[in-house]
């Protein structure tokens, strides 16, 4: 799996009109602590509904089961609104649309067609598969899989993960910062989708306040 951070490279405008962050950057800052899901598709997506029906079923039996803070992103194309139209219908899942001919998305990701590529909470690739037609439920596996393999409840300000938030998370995080650490799911402590200056201050206050 590769490390290359994906959060943030591109601002992405949500497409679909009935998804709650229609007309704003899809991933911040409402998705900046999600597990999202990125599925590429350009012709059809049988690869997607042969297995797991509509996009917003499965994202639905996601939250049944408890993992309420991941989100799967449709990623169409720009010279087929038509079937844009089409790719998250009776969804209010977001859409983002590819530029056609470059494919910006396309190429941060490394995502071929009817790939899924999902990212973690600190913006990395943490799986990628390829969802080809007809019935897959090896997929359903490796999915649910990595879901719950990369799952955790974060506390924004505990970098280090360890229930605790104190002197300690202020040391990392401003390792962080200046790019000496990883960043971690709990290091966007303003949670603007941009690990900084202002989350170490904004972390120093929650220490010092004993919150």
């Amino acid at each position: 799996i590769g490390s290359k951070a994906l959060f943030g490279l591109l601002n992405l405008e949500d497409l679909n009109s009935t998804s709650p962050t229609y007309g704003s950057d899809v991933w911040y800052p409402s998705y900046s602590n999600y597990i999202t899901m990125h599925y590429f598709s350009s012709q059809g997506w049988g690869g997607w509904t042969n297995t797991f029906g509509q996009l917003s079923n499965f994202q639905q039996d996601l939250i049944n089961d408890g993992y309420d803070e991941v989100v799967i992103i449709a990623v169409g194309q720009s010279n087929i609104s038509s079937f844009n139209n089409q790719f998250c219908s009776n969804s209010d899942l977001p859409l983002v649309v590819d530029e056609y001919p470059s494919f910006p998305i396309r190429e941060q990701f490394d995502g071929g067609h009817k790939s899924l590529v999902i990212v973690g909470r600190t913006g990395k690739e943490i799986g990628r598969i390829s969802l080809t037609a007809g019935v897959n439920p090896t997929a359903v596996n490796y999915i649910t899989n990595v879901i719950e393999n990369n799952y955790v409840t974060v506390t924004p300000g505990d970098t280090n993960g360890d229930d605790l938030i104190n002197v300690l998370d202020i040391v990392l995080l401003v390792n962080i910062v200046l790019g000496q650490s990883d960043a971690t799911s709990g290091s966007d402590v303003n949670g603007d989708g941009i690990i900084n200056i202002l989350d170490i201050v904004a972390l120093v206050n929650i220490v010092l306040s004993g919150k």
